[in-house]
């Protein structure tokens, strides 16, 4: 039949070369958080060898949890003598923020069984942001991204842990806050509509509040749900009028 054609399929090292491609360039995008993910890396060496881990131990903790957050919370704690369940605990309370953002995700991918532990494993607000940001997700740019932050906090924790007691503590002289403020600088071209400026802005002041009063990630979980729900208040306050305005229209026809 002349009149149905059938698009051929695109050759496997044409694909190949795609997926290369996207996980390079989410790469090298997210190489502006360095400046804040290489210096938390060194204050948690730092931070772990003060607390009397050694330098194999904190190595191996960054290499396995990989959470700045849950990391410096876990060490605070295994300096007081804490037990293994509680520090486990905090750790997972610390990252509770992560679950929100697996929903985020999966709900945009359609992911095998053998990519979910991978991105789940890599997943970071930093590497999510700046490929949300770059256009659709895609299981290469999360990849790229997930792994080039990886290798950041792992080369921080090395540093830091090699250099010990001689490092002053990068958090003194405020580097700490390249990272949230690189973080911010991609967060703001995504809210290109008035719902997501309203979710923003919920989610922002909800957290400022809830720090006060839970552990980070708890914290950030609830503000994260906070402003989904203001986001979501908002598309039905302002699609409320239209629908009313355009079935007054139809009427009237």
């Amino acid at each position: 039949m002349h009149g149905s054609r059938h698009r051929p399929a695109a050759p496997e090292g044409s694909r190949s070369s795609s997926s290369l491609h996207l996980f390079a360039r989410a790469a090298f995008a997210l190489v502006p958080l360095w400046t804040g993910a290489i210096p938390a890396g060194m204050a948690f060496g730092v931070a772990a060898r003060h607390a009397g881990l050694g330098a194999g131990e904190a190595q191996l903790m960054s290499l396995v949890v990989f959470s700045a957050a849950g990391q410096m919370g876990a060490v605070s704690l295994f300096g007081l003598g804490t037990p293994a369940a509680l520090l486990v605990a905090t750790v997972m309370a610390l990252n509770a923020q992560l679950l929100l953002l697996s929903v985020t995700v999966g709900r945009q991918l359609q992911l095998s069984r053998a990519q979910r532990p991978i991105v789940a494993w890599l997943l970071t607000d930093g590497a999510y942001g700046v490929v949300a940001a770059r256009g659709p997700l895609s299981f290469p740019a999360l990849l790229g991204a997930g792994a080039s932050m990886y290798v950041a906090w792992n080369l921080g924790t090395a540093l830091g842990s090699a250099v010990g007691d001689t490092l002053v503590d990068p958090r003194r002289l405020g580097i700490d806050l390249i990272g949230p403020l690189t973080f911010l600088a991609v967060l703001v071209p995504l809210l290109r509509t008035r719902a997501a400026r309203v979710a923003g802005l919920t989610s922002g002041l909800v957290a400022l509040l809830l720090t006060r009063l839970l552990p980070l990630g708890v914290a950030v979980l609830g503000a994260g749900f906070a402003g989904s729900a203001a986001g979501a208040w908002w598309v039905g306050h302002e699609e409320g009028p239209i629908a009313a305005a355009t079935g007054q229209s139809k009427r009237r026809r």
